[in-house]
């Protein structure tokens, strides 16, 4: 455990190095290449989304869930009869 903690802070200290080899101004670009992109991707979600409830049908079905155990009947006593304790 304590090899692969060395070996993610060493990539980790070598990435952080080879950001900060970079120019201010390709930073800067990189910056806003990847918040334009998650801005994009969020915007694509948002009108998925969107266009997923504007389809659907604005009723909700409600109905019985079954259990997915199977019932056992009980021999002793018809289903529609309680016992007098």
């Amino acid at each position: 455990m304590e090899k692969v903690r060395m070996y993610i802070s060493n990539w980790l200290d070598r990435q952080d190095s080879s950001w900060r080899a970079l120019s201010l101004e390709r930073q800067r670009r990189y910056t806003r290449f990847l918040f334009l992109a998650y801005l994009l991707l969020t915007a694509v979600i948002i009108f998925q989304l969107w266009c997923d409830a504007a389809r659907s049908d604005s009723g909700i079905a409600i109905e019985h869930i079954d259990s997915p155990v199977p019932k056992r009947e009980s021999p002793a006593l018809p289903p529609d009869t309680k016992p007098n304790y």
